[in-house]
């Protein structure tokens, strides 16, 4: 086992490169995807959209033992994670800083949190991996070093993630953007049997009231971070809609869960080493 020292915003670590084999159940041709020249801002299509779901749900499972509220997918953040880890690929590097490999020499053309910002405003942290084959495999990676698992336990609010193959290559990216306070049904789970649903809810509010898709609002309610709540008896895609008010201000936020008798996607966007980085 080779190990490497690097150094990462906020924390010295060191990472080990581990073989793995490439993973199954790919849903793109990798052929299909972009070459990427320069910063960022281009569309990465899915290569495995269960993986990345499972990437998610692991890592609010591992904040669920710690105490900790779940994370909120956005697309912001996946359009960030999955470009990086193809670029990775394409331009043959391993770094948080974005690299183009010009006359097969690499080039460094933006750091990070620059390449983050085209996509999402606030990133705070990433994590990075190569060589592992499942998402269980790289989470029990990242659990074990410090530095990773500091990001997956951090107090950000929101997270995107990244595959690409060959490698896999793997990406996670998190952030809080200022009065954006996600709601989350299920810890972020793609699908429920169940209409009983639980809800959390970022922030700290005076009251809250809630509606199922279009449908009619609840009474104002007092505001709690944990609510049981039940979806509307429809199969397909729910949406659940939260206001919250502390009595002189007024915000909304809302998510999606697919109620099913069967696990079906839940997110409708097309959408070893270890490194991670922290600001």
């Amino acid at each position: 086992m080779k190990k490497f020292l690097f150094l990462s915003l906020g924390f010295l670590a060191l990472f080990s490169r581990l073989p793995g084999s490439a993973a199954g159940q790919a849903t793109l041709s990798v052929s299909m995807s972009p070459n990427f020249t320069g910063c960022g801002g281009a569309s990465q299509p899915v290569i495995d959209s269960l993986f990345e779901q499972q990437l998610v749900s692991l890592v609010n499972q591992e904040r669920s033992k710690s105490g900790l509220p779940p994370m909120k997918r956005v697309q912001e953040l996946d359009e960030a994670a999955r470009y990086h880890a193809a670029d990775m690929q394409q331009d043959d590097y391993f770094d948080h800083n974005t690299f183009d490999r010009v006359s097969s020499a690499l080039t460094l053309v933006c750091d990070t949190w620059a390449r983050i910002r085209t996509f999402y405003p606030d990133p705070r942290a990433e994590n990075i991996a190569w060589g592992y084959s499942t998402p269980s495999d790289v989470m029990n990676g990242w659990m074990n070093s410090s530095g990773h698992r500091a990001n997956i336990l951090s107090t950000n609010r929101e997270i995107g993630v990244g595959y690409y193959l060959p490698g896999p290559y793997w990406v996670q990216d998190f952030g809080t953007r200022p009065g954006v306070y996600p709601l989350v049904i299920n810890s972020d789970d793609s699908a429920t049997a169940s209409a009983n649903v639980s809800l959390y809810i970022y922030g700290n509010w005076t009251t809250i009231r809630l509606r199922n898709n279009t449908g009619a609002w609840s009474s104002w309610q007092s505001f709690s971070n944990n609510i049981p709540w039940t979806l509307d008896s429809l199969y397909g895609l729910q949406t659940v809609e939260a206001e919250m008010s502390d009595g002189s201000s007024q915000v909304s936020s809302s998510d999606t869960i697919f109620l099913t008798a069967v696990g079906m996607e839940k997110k409708t966007y097309q959408p070893i080493i270890l490194r991670g980085r922290d600001n």
